[in-house]
């Protein structure tokens, strides 16, 4: 263990880096759910149905999903801010390009391509947290990425359409500006990101040789636990992603609410997601237990779906906006999940691990919606612009099936890491 980055005070330039990576974190989140919020605009403006819809909603996830290991190994090879660069500009163009769009087939590119350069936000975060603080607050640092990224979908949601009411701009003017906000933060991170701090090429450590690449993917596959955690941060994660990045607002509006308030209330599981993220992951550090906050989210998650989905709430916009917030809470155990698949995996595998983890995550939340998708068109038989409650219940029957299958993993499965590392190498340091 390497006891002088345990002891190093946390540095003005690691917070400036790891900020402007959680910035592009919340750029990547506001890209993945606004479509969700201007659903009602774009359904009709691309002559869609709800199967359509989903799909293009999924393009993203399906881009994202797949590259997640493939990011851990970039990452790994060439560092966070050649990475970090490229992906701001592939999202910035995608997102002026997903703004002139006309008709399907540049709407499903565009958000593949979107998807494909959102895919390394988050790891190049995670990296940057490990790299650039003490060990012992990556569980904090974990928990802050995700409410700083988290901020994008709650701007996402009713935030996005009162700006889009106050300024009387449709959504292509809007997306065109804030792919121009891509731009900005490029050149920012040009100026400014460094890939690790100076200190560690002083210390002195003791490893087997480098590894190539395959042997390490192999030892990875065959880590049990990286699989059984990546399986409960996809089954805990994707009912929000469902409902907070694409079914939600159109849920609530046949439920009986405006589109404004609908919105609002996404906004508000967004909330919810990114208060949980940081306090379940300080108070996972201070309990150094992983186990008993993953049991508790998976059960949160359970009932807030069973009600969701099964109990009608008579218009009721403040009892929609407590569930959604405690869906919020449910889903911010895979923070907890991503703390945990590091400390199971070793030095060389675990960029590459914590990308399996995302990219698990991801993929769920690329095929679970279509599939939802599918259910709703033919419940309301094609008619994706007159839906009715009856139509989603069905199709969200999926939400409370995944978070019992979360409960039975972080039940039975998932060990406990006391929050160490278990295959941590041994660092020495040099004496002055």
């Amino acid at each position: 263990m390497d006891t002088r980055q345990e002891k190093s005070p946390i540095s003005a330039l690691g917070l400036v880096i790891w900020g402007l990576a959680a910035s592009f974190f919340l750029y990547e989140f506001f890209l993945r759910t606004f479509i969700g919020s201007v659903a009602h605009q774009v359904i009709p403006d691309l002559k869609l149905n709800a199967e359509t819809f989903a799909i293009i909603g999924s393009g993203y996830y399906i881009a994202y999903g797949l590259m997640q290991v493939p990011v851990g190994v970039l990452t790994d090879k060439f560092g966070v801010k050649v990475i970090m660069i490229f992906a701001t500009l592939i999202c910035a163009g995608s997102t002026y390009l997903f703004s002139q769009a006309t008709e399907f087939n540049t709407a499903f590119m565009s958000r593949v391509i979107m998807g494909f350069g959102s895919s390394f936000a988050f790891i190049c975060l995670l990296v940057i947290a490990i790299t650039w603080f003490p060990k012992r607050f990556f569980g904090f640092f974990a928990g802050m990425s995700q409410f700083i990224g988290t901020m994008g979908p709650l701007l996402a949601g009713g935030p996005l359409i009162a700006y889009m009411a106050s300024t009387h701009q449709d959504w292509r003017t809007t997306l065109s500006q804030i792919g121009m906000f891509g731009i900005v933060l490029a050149i920012l991170m040009l100026l400014f990101v460094r890939n690790k701090p100076r200190d560690s090429e002083q210390a002195v450590i003791f490893l087997k040789r480098q590894e190539p690449l395959l042997p390490r993917l192999k030892r990875l596959a065959k880590n049990n636990q990286a699989w059984y955690i990546g399986l409960y941060s996809a089954t805990v994660y994707v009912s929000m992603s469902l409902l907070g990045a694409i079914w939600g607002t159109e849920y609530l509006q046949v439920q009986g609410l405006t589109q404004g308030i609908a919105a609002s209330i996404i906004s508000v599981s967004w909330l919810g997601y990114a208060v949980g993220c940081p306090v379940l992951g300080a108070l996972s550090d201070i309990a150094k237990r992983r186990n008993p906050i993953l049991v508790f989210c998976a059960l949160l998650g359970f009932c807030i779906t069973l009600i969701l989905t099964y109990v009608p709430l008579h218009h009721s916009h403040w009892a929609y906006a407590l569930l959604f917030f405690c869906l919020g809470i449910a889903a911010s155990g895979q923070n907890i999940g991503f703390a945990s698949i590091s400390e199971h995996s070793d030095l060389s595998t675990r960029a590459t691990s914590l990308g399996l983890n995302n990219g698990l995550m991801t993929l769920f939340a690329a095929f679970i919606p279509p599939l939802v998708g599918y259910f709703i068109h033919l419940s309301a038989q094609g008619d994706a612009n007159h839906l009715k409650p009856e139509n989603f219940t069905l199709a969200f029957t999926i939400m409370p099936i995944l978070y019992g299958v979360a409960c039975i993993i972080s039940f039975f499965l998932i060990n406990e890491t006391y929050c160490k590392p278990q295959k941590e190498a041994i660092i020495l340091n040099p004496t002055p």
